[in-house]
């Protein structure tokens, strides 16, 4: 790897300093892989022959098959879901306008444990809201229930709140491939007479089929990693996923390191081959188009479809943000919950108990806000310094970056918790149930998202400013701080409010991590649910959808300002 050198002949120190920061980064992400990777390879004999007793028991092909059912049914939820609304949003007079844009990032309105607890208090089928009303129509016309008629504690449930939270993964990939799209393909078929039906199937479904190919498999590569839905409505349900068995082998006690070690190795290696298999599907170099010069196709008119279509995207925005927040907010001012509303009753207790009388969950949303700022502020930074301030120098430094920062995009959250775990546990770090451990892990974990807000914001700043800074005697280190870091604050503002939002709310690495020395909001949330204080969750549940909506206001706010002055 090759750096640009000074007038002395020296490497320059922008130069120096962004292959250190490389180095740096590059240590702290491989070596807990790495100590991993020993670890399973030096207890594989046990772990083996403990998969094999699981295996035999029955216990083992238990969990798997619920994973198979959960992780694909919600994906197939998710690409039918996300497909139809990328296609009404891109392509037809049915769009939402600028309401659209909160279609991908409606689950991130709500933190999705906070979102899965509020189905279940809406479906819970003997005290569920929902389910105390249908009971409360059907006594008037003579049908008595004990309970239900709704139970979100099932096959069903699990995978419908699933797909719920995978369909940002179809959408952002399909929309990207139909706002790309040759026009002139959709004008042809037309122009022939037919009609906008046997257009969208047979002209513009198969020419974005790769991508909604590419889309499912990444909703089943999220869907393996998701954790929050599995652990509340999965053990309510007896039915436990890969994900959350492994939690469970490193929280019981004796832990079973072996066993968990080698099912996060085989864990891996799934998510790597599907990834594989989507680079396959979708090449980074992207896809040739017919036709010659592009531009947006006229959008297709749905006449009494419109609104229908519009009713689509309409419902998964109540079914992922405004359902279940009302549910939550009606139970937080409950004294018990019960599926009775009476007004009389409410009261703000709950948020007291939770914000200042309760020392866990206080110090919870203490811990995990200033967790959530100090790793989207280091995230940040790390990836502003090597992506953008790569641009100025050797195409190999850029590549590296790029790739050492995106690395732990292709690891599930579990496995990361796992690897943290098991290297800072030890002598000489000693670091579990302390701060330290879990900043380490979260900041693993945002790298990824910061690199993507840092690659957006450098792909909007044309070279030649950097090139006109250099011209006039400015070095790189004065240009990344005068020019290239200003100009993409807007963007980096936005990538920060992203990690702040995942790493505020985290749950996965945390069920590892976390103790009572430091509480963080996704372990207390997870014990309030398993403890059964109803109440005092739903209104810690409401006070963390405030704070990340509140931050998806301000990133909306950046990027429509970014937007506005590119």
């Amino acid at each position: 790897m090759r750096v640009g050198t000074g007038r002395t002949g020296l490497p320059a120190g922008f130069e120096v300093l962004l292959v250190a920061s490389l180095v740096l980064v590059t240590v702290f992400l491989v070596y807990p892989l790495g100590v991993a990777v020993f670890r399973t390879l030096g207890e594989a004999p046990a772990g083996i022959a403990a998969i094999g007793k699981s295996i035999e028991s029955g216990a083992l092909l238990r969990v798997l098959r619920n994973t198979a059912i959960i992780v694909f049914g919600g994906a197939a939820l998710a690409t039918v879901v996300g497909a139809v609304l990328a296609f009404i949003n891109e392509r037809t007079d049915g769009s939402l306008g600028a309401s659209g844009e909160l279609l991908p990032l409606a689950p991130m309105i709500v933190p999705p444990i906070a979102g899965v607890i509020g189905w279940a208090i809406l479906l819970d089928p003997r005290v569920g809201l929902v389910n105390g009303a249908l009971k409360n129509i059907l006594e008037r016309v003579g049908i008595t229930l004990d309970s239900g008629p709704l139970d979100i504690y099932t096959p069903t449930g699990l995978v419908f709140v699933t797909g719920l939270y995978l369909v940002p993964y179809v959408y952002l990939i399909v929309a990207a491939a139909l706002r790309g799209l040759d026009a002139s393909l959709d004008e042809a078929s037309r122009v022939h007479g037919a009609s906008p039906l046997r257009t969208m199937l047979r002209v513009t479904l198969p020419a974005v089929r790769p991508a909604i190919a590419a889309g499912a498999l990444t909703a089943v590569i999220g869907g393996i990693g998701l954790f929050s839905v599995p652990i509340v409505l999965g053990t309510a349900a007896r039915m436990d996923v890969i994900s959350v068995h492994i939690y469970r082998l490193f929280e019981q006690f004796p832990p079973q390191t072996a066993t968990g070690l080698m099912l996060s190795a085989a864990m891996v290696a799934v998510v790597q081959a599907l990834l594989l298999a989507q680079r396959w599907l979708v090449p980074s170099e992207g896809h040739a188009v017919i036709g010659g010069r592009g531009g947006r196709a006229g959008l297709i008119r749905l006449g009494r479809w419109r609104r229908p279509a519009q009713g689509l995207a309409i419902g998964y925005l109540l079914a992922t943000s405004v359902l279940p927040v009302l549910g939550l907010a009606i139970v937080s001012l409950q004294p018990f919950w019960t599926p009775i509303i009476d007004s009389a009753q409410f009261t703000l207790a709950n948020y007291t108990f939770v914000l200042f009388e309760n020392g866990p969950t206080s110090r919870a949303f203490v811990t995990s806000l200033g967790l959530g700022a100090a790793t989207a502020t280091a995230a940040v930074l790390i990836a502003a310094l090597l992506l953008l301030g790569s641009r100025q120098s050797q195409g190999a430094v850029a590549k590296a970056s790029d790739m050492v920062l995106t690395l732990p995009a292709t690891l599930p959250h579990t496995v990361i918790g796992v690897a943290f775990l098991i290297t800072f546990t030890p002598a000489p770090f000693k670091l579990y149930g302390t701060t330290t451990l879990l900043f380490l892990a979260y900041l693993a974990m945002a790298l990824p998202f910061a690199a993507r807000a840092a690659a957006a914001a450098a792909s909007g700043i044309g070279a030649d400013l950097s090139e006109a800074s250099r011209i006039a005697g400015a070095g790189r280190g004065r240009t990344f701080l005068r020019i290239l870091l200003p100009l993409s604050l807007p963007g980096l503002m936005a990538g920060w409010i992203i990690v702040f939002i995942h790493t505020a709310g985290e749950v996965t690495a945390s069920s590892l991590l976390a103790g009572a020395r430091n509480p963080v909001i996704g372990r207390v949330m997870t014990e309030l649910w398993v403890f059964g204080s109803f109440p005092q969750l739903a209104a810690m549940s409401i006070v963390v959808t405030a704070v990340t909506s509140t931050g998806v206001a301000v990133m909306l706010y950046f990027t429509r300002r970014a937007t506005l002055r590119g």
